[in-house]
């Protein structure tokens, strides 16, 4: 269990250092300090991190991050070309987007693709349904949307996942893809 404590510790701080302006002794302190106090703010939670990594699941989330890194690339591009050409014209669409995600996360997942992916920002996403409102700078970028490659990677990974799922040997404790089935699933009748 501590080794999981130590592991999220590990990651967020090299995510800090990545991150962090300097890595001087103020800031390395800093990190410290932020890193650990995440961490215990999330020991309920720490349970659940899965603690295996599998080269195929982590060749398909490097793939599925590739795929956004070039779509924000490619995005910042024509959005540049909008504005300082008028071509395509700026014309809003809002739309409405039903992807063929069953998670909570892959939802949130690409709810926030769709936001960092400049020309569009992600409005709302029905918890029940899986139909995402969905703000575009112009048809163009609504149009891509709809067929957007990072969908087919995220459903990827939700496949991925289910499959490990599946194939996870019994531990005493059901581990769910869903955070929201794995939080429930992990606690007792009384909470621990």
């Amino acid at each position: 269990m501590h080794r999981r404590y130590f592991v999220l510790f590990l990651l967020l701080f090299g995510f800090w250092l990545v991150i962090a302006a300097e890595a001087d002794l103020e800031h390395l302190l800093v990190g410290v300090v932020v890193a650990m106090a995440t961490v215990w703010l999330w020991r309920g939670l720490v349970p659940n991190v899965p603690i295996s990594l599998s080269a195929r699941g982590l060749l398909l989330f490097g793939r599925c991050l590739w795929t956004l890194i070039w779509s924000i690339v490619d995005s910042s591009i024509s959005v540049a070309k909008t504005l300082l050409f008028g071509k395509p014209p700026v014309e809003p669409v809002m739309l409405t987007v039903r992807p063929a995600l069953e998670t909570n996360w892959g939802r949130v997942f690409l709810a926030n693709c769709i936001t960092l992916t400049p020309g569009s920002v992600t409005i709302d996403v029905d918890p029940e349904t899986g139909v995402f409102i969905v703000h575009a700078l112009n048809p163009e970028i609504a149009a891509g949307l709809c067929s957007w490659k990072i969908i087919d990677e995220i459903r990827a990974l939700e496949l991925f996942g289910k499959e490990r799922t599946a194939n996870a040997p019994a531990s005493g404790r059901p581990y769910r893809v869903d955070s929201v089935g794995a939080l429930a699933g992990d606690h007792g009748p009384d909470g621990s």
